[in-house]
């Protein structure tokens, strides 16, 4: 296989930019990610790949539950905000509000966001596919989705 076409060839698939979070034991986890697709109309629910060296990957198995914040096509600052590990500090996540909702960290000024529960994982490769059935959703405001692609960010290959 020619790997410089592998690599732009799985790079032009169509991406957004959400951030997930979790909350097991008193740890909290929050993390852009990017291989999110819908996976099912009834039940809805959606699939998620967790990168496996990753304390989301061992929080969201723990816990079997997550939030999925969907962002605003200006909040691409928001998202680099958890490229990095979770640190929580003055009642805030690297630096940012966030209230919990059903015992799971919420960010605060997001458009819309889904509860989710895991139905199963894929353990195969390096991000794990997490399924999971959408237990709730919020829309806060109508925005237009933040796209990879159009952050100038590259994730995949």
């Amino acid at each position: 296989m020619n790997e410089k076409y592998r690599k732009q060839s799985l790079r032009m698939f169509s991406y957004g930019v959400y951030i997930l979070s979790s909350l097991s034991e008193g740890e909290y986890c929050v993390s852009t990610v990017t291989w999110v697709s819908q996976a099912s109309f009834e039940p809805p629910m959606i699939s998620v790949c967790i990168k496996r060296d990753s304390a989301s990957y061992e929080i969201v198995k723990k816990r079997g539950e997550f939030i999925l914040h969907l962002l605003g096509d200006t909040q691409k600052e928001l998202a680099s905000t958890f490229f990095k590990p979770t640190i929580f500090e003055n009642e805030k996540l690297n630096g940012q509000e966030f209230s919990l909702e059903s015992n799971l960290p919420l960010l605060k000024d997001i458009p819309a966001y889904i509860q989710c529960k895991v139905v199963e994982i894929l353990e195969n490769g390096d991000h794990p596919l997490f399924l999971a059935e959408v237990v709730d959703a919020k829309i806060n405001n109508d925005s237009n989705p933040l796209e990879l692609r159009k952050t100038g960010w590259t994730y995949g290959g």
